[in-house]
């Protein structure tokens, strides 16, 4: 009879389960290509966008009337009832045909310096400029891959032949472990964001963090690791010096001691959290130094029309921005509004020959470190009172490090031991963020303050975020799983 009874729930309740997230995915009606970036409207201040692999995530539970409106830049606007939409359904937007007579003013399209200027002259009318209220969800990811980790340890006055094969082997494997794999990590947290003047403030509702605390590779804690190694086949009864160059990095170290390695923390502050959200809505910003409006500056960059083109109803010019000073670090597309000259997307990443900050002190002290990717997209959406806002932002930036760094363990005694380790990494970070915002209201209790609880995860749990618009999680983080040794 038990066993009855659970099969009937499980029929009852898996159906129901299924349902509380609804995923479905955006293609080109021609080529059938992924649609990225698509902007997906279920009612006021309510939808999500499609992800780079096109797929959108809803709650199905408020999909029970009126219609699903889906719009991208070039495409056709598809509306269908919300009643029709279904899991892994997929939706095939055709591309718009341009008439150029229809994008034009007066009686000439106009130069690109005239449509900046346009861009510029109305952004009081065409963007809000007093405090601002978002719901928000925001995913960051962050990617290490390191190409070359040599770990190399030298018999100076301690080690004896056996102890010295066997601490070369140990590092070997970990160099080995850490270049073969590819560490990933996914950090989630949503809530609500209030912005006003110079202050801001942050409600966080839920944060997650999907891990293998076993892989990882910063690199204090890759050093932190191999220092590890080597300490256990020195005397565990003394402490040891550790030296680089004339450099002390550690007075008293010994294999007793609590190394960084041993895991990820369970809480993040609130000041954090609403740190990392104000510096990725400041790339939407038009105060000046903002990059937005670094991008409008016709000081600091030189613009192309390169064609109209179409967006929820309206044509839409598509002007490309260059460098024009040295200053000016990126290249990318604008696509503006060809009636308001509101600013409706922009694509940007590092023009040709650019990069970020670098240092190069590879031969005197063993360091180089160039940022070297920074690209983006950023979508506005217009709200009721026509007044447009931030609706998508996604950043992603990466880095090139070298570093080369000889290491001496001295022993804190009269005999002063010596073992010489040398330590070489070279390889590169990626992060990407991405944030999903709607025009909502802040509550009366009190902002977030103080530590925040991060859930940790193994595996990609859809369950958690059911009741929540969310960006729709990549192939790669539905296949994450962290695997126990």
């Amino acid at each position: 009879m038990k066993t009855f009874l659970f099969l009937v729930l499980l029929f009852v309740l898996a159906p129901m389960g299924y349902t509380q997230t609804l995923t479905s995915r955006i293609v080109d009606g021609q080529t059938g290509e992924a649609v990225p970036f698509a902007t997906v409207v279920t009612g006021v201040n309510k939808g999500t966008i499609s992800n780079e692999e096109g797929y959108f995530s809803l709650e199905a539970g408020g999909l029970t009337s009126g219609n699903v409106q889906i719009s991208c830049m070039g495409y056709e606007t598809l509306e269908i009832p919300a009643a029709s939409l279904e899991e892994n359904q997929i939706l095939r937007l055709n591309p718009a045909a341009i008439r150029l007579n229809e994008v034009r003013i007066g009686e000439r399209i106009p130069e690109a310096d005239e449509i900046i200027r346009q861009v510029n002259e109305n952004i009081p009318v065409n963007y809000s400029m007093d405090e601002r209220n978002y719901a928000f969800f925001y995913r960051e990811s962050e990617h290490m891959n390191w190409d070359q980790l040599d770990l190399e340890v030298e018999k100076d006055s301690e080690l004896d032949k056996a102890q010295l094969a066997k601490a070369r082997e140990e590092l070997n494997a970990l160099g080995r472990y850490i270049t073969d794999s590819r560490a990933v990590s996914f950090f989630d947290f949503n809530g609500l964001y209030k912005d006003v003047k110079d202050t801001s403030l942050i409600w966080i509702d839920r944060a997650t963090e999907l891990v293998d605390a076993k892989n990882d590779f910063t690199t204090d804690k890759l050093q932190a690791r191999a220092q590890k190694i080597i300490l256990s086949h020195l005397d565990s009864a003394q402490t040891y010096k550790v030296k680089t160059g004339i450099l002390t990095v550690e007075d008293s170290i010994s294999m007793g001691d609590e190394m960084m390695e041993s895991g990820y923390a369970d809480s993040v502050s609130a000041k954090a959290l609403n740190r990392r959200i104000s510096d990725v809505l400041a790339l939407a910003g038009f105060e000046s130094e903002n990059r937005l409006a670094d991008f409008l500056n016709e000081d600091l960059y030189r613009y192309e029309l390169v064609k109209p083109t179409y967006f929820n109803g309206f044509y839409v010019y598509a002007v490309r921005f260059t460098p024009r000073k040295r200053k000016a670090k990126f290249a990318g597309t604008l696509y503006i509004d060809a009636t308001s000259f509101a600013v409706l997307k922009t694509d940007y990443q590092y023009a040709d020959g650019r990069t970020g900050q670098s240092v190069n002190l590879k031969l005197l002290l063993g360091v180089k470190y160039i940022e070297n990717m920074d690209r983006g997209t950023i979508v506005f959406q217009a709200d009721d009172s026509g007044k447009y806002h931030p609706y998508y932002i996604q950043k992603e930036y990466g880095n090139y490090v070298y570093l080369h760094r000889s290491l001496k363990f001295i022993e804190n005694s009269a005999s002063r031991k010596k073992v010489l380790f040398d330590f070489l990494l070279e390889g590169g970070v990626r992060q990407k963020e991405s944030i999903l915002i709607r025009p909502s209201t802040t509550p009366d209790t009190p902002p977030s303050q103080g530590e925040i609880l991060v859930q940790k995860l193994d595996s990609y749990q859809p369950t958690i975020w059911q009741d929540t618009e969310i960006i729709a999680p990549l192939e790669e983080m539905k296949n994450f799983k962290v695997v126990n040794d």
